[in-house]
């Protein structure tokens, strides 16, 4: 059996050689494989000279570098699955680090239990680089992707917290079935789009595939100082809402009433975060307050996406919209 762990990344040379020397060092079971890829996506620091840096360290391991042009997590990702020839494969986001043991509880689980399950997803534990604020709560599913769902098994469902590309090992037989990482979303350079790992994740239902969250699989993801602050929650949260205007357009279009291009539901969720969010004001509860303001946002960011991105609206609106979310409460 083989792995191939895909790494797309882009200009975070300095984190990158961390994942790198978590992966050279974990240990490795019997009889399997691995095969570790870089993908560099048009990355202007050391990138490539820290991957040449590390290979002599990769001596059980095969380590290799690819450079994908165009830009965007899911063109750079599409790149290393096309050049996988592995029966397995993940995909490593270029600010993480894999437990010691997580080689090994990938290559016993799909040895076992080859037939049973399609993608296994586990724990995605945070490493802090400032101490976390009290109200982190709202931010630690989505802006810091923290994913620790206890200590037992369980299945993946349309009820359940979804698999992302962060933390997820998929046999490579899937994207053969359903297809590649869509690339009309996900991010790009430094943005907030996103939307490709959700699409996936909606494939791998829609498609009959199963999968299962597997506490022993640990990744643990580095958490900058600055995603601890509410305005990049609030711009992440704007992302989102533009993130899932274009899935709608490019992928699975909304099958319900809508106006002025939104859902019409997502107007009554985000009043409806308005009014809780000055119930919270009033109450002192700091917590509560931001988490109120996820409908509100993710709806604007809708909107904009539908509407106003890429109108010649688009420019002054982000200048304002820099000036609000930097005078908004903190």
């Amino acid at each position: 059996m083989k792995l191939n762990v895909i790494i797309p990344t882009f200009n975070r040379d300095k984190s990158l050689k961390k994942t790198l020397s978590s992966l050279a060092a974990a240990r490795l079971p019997e009889n399997f494989q691995i095969e570790v890829t870089v993908v560099d996506n048009n990355s202007t620091d050391d990138t490539k000279r820290v991957v040449e840096e590390m290979q002599p360290q990769f001596t059980d391991i095969k380590l290799e570098y690819l450079f994908e042009k165009k830009q965007g997590r899911s063109h750079a990702l599409n790149t290393g699955i096309k050049a996988a020839d592995g029966d397995i494969l993940s995909g490593i986001d270029d600010d993480e680090e894999i437990d010691e043991n997580w080689f090994v509880e990938v290559e016993k689980i799909f040895r076992e239990r080859w037939n049973e399950i399609d993608f296994v997803g586990g724990k995605l534990l945070p490493n802090w680089e400032a101490a976390p604020p009290v109200w982190i709560e709202p931010l630690k599913d989505g802006v810091i992707c923290w994913r620790d769902y206890g200590d037992e098994e369980w299945v993946y469902d349309r009820t359940t917290p979804m698999i992302t590309g962060g933390h997820g090992i998929f046999k490579r037989s899937i994207f053969e079935e359903i297809g590649l990482y869509d690339e009309n979303v996900g991010a790009q350079g430094k943005g907030f789009i996103s939307g490709e790992d959700e699409i996936l994740y909606d494939q791998l239902l829609t498609n009959g595939k199963r999968g299962i969250y597997n506490p022993k699989l640990i990744i643990y993801h580095y958490v900058p100082a600055y995603r601890l602050d509410k305005n990049y929650y609030r711009r992440w949260l704007f992302g989102v809402g533009i993130s899932r205007s274009l899935a709608d357009v490019h992928y699975k279009p909304f099958d319900g009433a809508i106006l002025f291009g939104v859902p019409r539901w997502m107007y009554r969720t985000a009043v409806r975060g308005v009014i809780d969010k000055v119930k919270h004001l009033i109450k002192r509860r700091e917590t509560e307050s931001l988490a109120a303001e996820n409908q509100p946002v993710l709806f604007a960011g809708y909107f904009y996406g539908r509407n106003l991105r890429d109108s010649w609206l688009d420019k002054p609106l982000q200048i304002f919209a820099k000036r609000f979310f930097n005078s908004a409460e903190r």
